[in-house]
């Protein structure tokens, strides 16, 4: 019986660890958010990520601490904000799926941009994974560019 003890604390502590390693909706937009202003600039700033976010500077400070711990940003206080190969890897992966989600409604479904835009960023954090992946698939497959109304 002592086993089988040991084995549900070992499960639980799994779980719990499993929980602990998925980022929020609103941690995947810290990286996405970063990612962008990367590309505009090479690195992100504080402010830059507020403004962005419409949050306050001790906010996004300290949504960068768990993203630092997590080894996904480096950032240094008063310093620029960079993501990891991880958090970029996580980032690249956030955009790829709010642009798909957003094509289609813009593409697909005629939504206007602001309205599609503003709908895949919370429709990308809330699907099922397997009904995301079928967005994604979709309009990489029927090359869905916003506009297209579904052509090639």
């Amino acid at each position: 019986m002592g086993g089988s003890h040991q084995r549900g604390e070992a499960n639980d502590r799994a779980t719990q660890a499993s929980e602990e390693e998925t980022l929020s909706a609103s941690l995947e937009d810290y990286l996405e958010v970063i990612l962008l202003l990367e590309r505009e600039s090479r690195v992100a700033r504080v402010s830059e990520i507020a403004d962005q976010l419409n949050v306050s500077r001790p906010s996004v400070t300290g949504a960068l601490k768990g993203l630092a711990n997590r080894g996904l940003v480096a950032h240094e206080p008063y310093g620029h904000v960079t993501l990891t190969d991880e958090g970029l890897a996580i980032a690249v992966d956030v955009q790829r799926r709010h642009l798909a989600i957003r094509d289609f409604l813009t593409g697909v479904l005629s939504v206007p941009m602001d309205k599609a835009d503003a709908a895949a960023c919370r429709l990308e954090h809330v699907l099922e994974p397997d009904v995301l992946a079928h967005f994604v698939s979709y309009a990489e497959e029927h090359g869905v560019k916003p506009g297209s109304a579904g052509t090639k």
